[in-house]
């Protein structure tokens, strides 16, 4: 079973986006898929409940110890594809289990025995460093970063690695890597241009090859409750989220190690320092 996490410390970045059409891609590549709505918003389940909220139980009742969370996985009509529903009720988990001993642990009990069904375990997540988050980096063991064009994104990163960094260290997970970087929001301008030369001259090869483009077609399909590969398959974000899906199973993207102080070198600089030791 592969585990990661879609996750940055920005807003607006395609979080739920990529969570929601990564899962669909994999699940028609004949893919075991499991999909966790771990954000508030609950806005991945609101797609596959076609805009209703989803009754209990749902995650915030298995982090709580009130469910288990196999009965509370419930199919999405897509083959192959389910969902732990998310809902409002997540952010009361954050405060109710602050004072809880093994906190930071609930979803990686709660997800033992479980998770062997699936070939793989897609969690989507909010923007803020919040008790929820630091459950879910210490059950996955990639986390995949949307970046959109712009300086404050750049900055969500750095953010993101001293996260990562903090639950190997300090946790249960010594397998959590950030595994890859996508350019989303993507558009034929200077500034993305500049932030994808950025990206990649400091991160190298963990930026992935695949850009998702700025595309109205995947708010239309979130408006009709629709994944965009469902609502405008042919349309040029369906397209990327369909070759970004195959490069994350491919693994195309490079998973790397952090160091203690949370800073990711780009692929080639591990290279430079042998050859220097030797």
């Amino acid at each position: 079973m592969r585990s990661l996490a879609w996750l940055s410390e920005k807003g607006g970045t395609g979080k739920t986006t990529s969570a929601i059409n990564t899962a669909v891609c994999m699940a028609r590549m004949r893919k075991r898929v499991l999909l966790i709505d771990a954000d508030p918003q609950a806005n991945a389940s609101l797609v596959f409940l076609k805009g209703e909220a989803a009754d209990p139980p749902t995650l915030c009742q298995v982090l709580t110890n009130q469910a288990d969370a196999g009965d509370t996985i419930r199919a999405t009509g897509i083959a192959g594809l389910d969902l732990l529903p998310g809902d409002v009720t997540l952010a009361d988990a954050n405060l109710s289990l602050a004072s809880e001993i093994g906190r930071e642990r609930r979803l990686r009990l709660a997800m033992r025995g479980v998770d062997d069904t699936y070939d793989l375990v897609i969690i989507d997540t909010s923007p803020q460093r919040t008790l929820i988050n630091i459950n879910v980096l210490n059950y996955v063991q990639e986390v995949w970063c949307p970046v959109d064009p712009g300086i404050f994104s750049l900055a969500g990163i750095v953010k993101l690695q001293g996260a990562v960094a903090e639950v190997v260290r300090y946790l249960d997970n010594a397998e959590l890597r950030l595994s890859g970087l996508v350019l989303t929001q993507a558009r034929a301008d200077n500034l993305t241009r500049d932030v994808e030369n950025q990206l990649r001259a400091t991160f190298g090869t963990l930026v992935c090859k695949t850009a998702i483009p700025a595309s109205v077609k995947v708010g239309e399909a979130h408006a009709n409750f629709l994944p965009v590969i469902d609502y405008a398959p042919r349309s040029p974000g369906a397209k990327a989220y369909e070759a970004l899906t195959r490069e994350i199973l491919n693994g195309k993207a490079h998973r790397i190690a952090l160091g203690d102080d949370g800073n990711v070198a780009s692929a080639d600089r591990p290279n430079r320092r042998r050859k220097r030791a030797s």
